[in-house]
């Protein structure tokens, strides 16, 4: 009997945060490869954030639309001598469980998380307000689309969005994923961020990028990432009705169990 080879699968995180994978998708049958693409790093902590993260307590919603944010932000309110507890008169609003989890970890119960893990249905949670006084603090990274505070702002609400966190996009791959890609022996990618897939576009160009993962098999973890995909040339074949790691997990091992 032939033994077939493991799939090799690049997730473009890393191998830290794919617990959730590695257990899903067994060493038996699939190589997992971890692929980070980026680097979350700290920005400055100048006088006005500092005024613009003490407003936090007062504020009526917390926004977190990644677990970096909230990491960064619990660790900087620390800093300046507010506890978790102090947020707990906040109504907290999570993007997806990645996110409550997070918050859990440091005390916070989430009040309102969409069904659909996006920030766009997050924004349909927000009813119209029309006295212009219910104040959303949301901090970010600066790579987070404009589109939730917008929505936000034109439903009423006044929206503090201090950057909180740098994407900072990577110039050099790691060396096991650089020779796998090198011999286009990626069977499967999954994306799990826009700033991924912009970042593998600007380390290996536009044009490789397309023409060494032609035969592989793209996954994006979620709509944006879809669309980011999309405009890199990047036809996706996998997108889990879960926008997490761990439903990225299930749509790959799905997908080659039928096909």
């Amino acid at each position: 009997m032939t033994t077939r080879k493991a799939i090799n699968v690049l997730f473009s995180r890393e191998y830290s945060k794919l617990n959730q994978a590695l257990s899903l998708l067994p060493k038996q049958c699939y190589n997992l490869v971890a692929c980070p693409l980026f680097d979350i790093l700290s920005v400055d902590k100048t006088t006005q954030l500092a005024q613009q993260f003490c407003q936090a307590i007062d504020a009526d919603y917390l926004i977190f639309t990644s677990q970096y944010a909230v990491i960064e932000s619990l660790a900087y309110w620390q800093t300046l001598g507010i506890s978790p507890a102090q947020l707990q008169g906040v109504t907290i609003c999570a993007v997806g469980p990645i996110v409550a989890r997070q918050l859990a970890e440091y005390g916070l119960n989430t009040d309102m998380m969409p069904e659909l893990y996006t920030a766009e249905s997050l924004a349909t949670l927000f009813a119209k307000v029309e006295t212009n006084n219910k104040t959303i603090f949301f901090p970010k990274g600066n790579r987070a689309a404009l589109k939730l505070e917008r929505v936000l702002a034109e439903k009423g609400y006044q929206v503090n969005t201090p950057v909180i966190y740098k994407t900072v996009l990577r110039d050099v791959l790691d060396d096991e994923p650089a020779a796998l890609l090198s011999a286009k022996g990626v069977d499967c990618f999954a994306f799990t961020s826009p700033s991924s897939v912009q970042a593998l576009s600007k380390i290996l160009g536009a044009n490789k990028t397309k023409d060494i993962l032609q035969s592989s098999v793209i996954c994006a973890i979620g709509t944006t990432t879809y669309q980011a995909c999309e405009d890199a040339g990047l036809k996706v074949s996998i997108m889990p009705e879960e926008y997490t790691i761990e439903g990225l997990a299930r749509a790959i091992k799905q997908f080659y169990l039928t096909n």
